[in-house]
Order: structure tokens, then sequence, then C-alpha cells
């Protein structure tokens, strides 16, 4: 078995706002959604291998808990852009061998990111 993509919820139209944080700060491409998808709303992004899919939920709760992560080529330089867009990222160093922060999308929803070499499936 193999991840195929993961889904993270946002309430609705808010599209323009995940688009914002997903290609305008990550450097995510946006992909066209489906026709069969598109009018239930929501959009999909992809950043090499990662492909995320942001969906609309009309009784969207922030997951405070279960959360993707990232691998991404410079960990540090990614915390910058984020606080500097006021974006919260708090370190973790309960594994001292894998550099790595939490984070926030903009509903909420609780973000790894981990520095690439660092993730556990490259370890």
């Amino acid at each position: 078995m193999k991840l195929d993509h993961v889904q993270l919820a946002m309430p609705p139209g808010a599209e323009d706002t995940a688009r914002e944080f997903f290609s305008g700060i990550l450097g995510m491409v946006e992909e066209e959604k489906p026709d069969a998808l598109a009018g239930r709303g929501g959009c999909w992004f992809r950043s090499n291998s990662l492909v995320l899919h942001i969906g609309v939920d009309n009784d969207f709760r922030p997951q405070k808990k279960a959360h993707p992560a990232i691998c991404v080529a410079d960990i540090d330089q990614l915390a910058s852009k984020l606080q500097e867009h006021r974006i919260p990222v708090v370190r973790d160093d309960s594994l001292p061998d894998r550099m790595r922060f939490y984070s926030e999308d903009p509903f909420g929803n609780r973000i790894e990111f981990i520095q690439d070499g660092d993730g556990f499936l490259q370890k």
C-alpha cells in the first residue's frame, strides 16, 4: 500500500483563503477538480508527490490532533515565512534526530512540517 492523497476540511466558501495559504504561502500548485466533483466546492493542491484535497465540511471543526506531516526542503526557511505571515510555528524537539514543527492551516487544522530527510519514511 501507499498513500495517494490527504484531505483536510474547511468551512463552506473558504476556497480563496485555502488558495492564499496552500498556493500563495506554501507554493503548492492548484489542480482542477474533475467536473463530477467541482460542484462540491473545495480545492485540490499538489507539490511533487504530495497531493492535498481541501474539502468543504458544512459542520466544520478544525482538527487539533490528527494531521498530515509534510516534508520540506528547508524547514527553517518555511518557519520564517509562516511567522512573517503570523502563522504559528511550534517547534518539537522530542525526537532529537528529526527537525520538525507544528503549525495550522488558516482553518485551524494541525499540520506537521518535517525537514526533508528526517521524515519517518526516510529513516
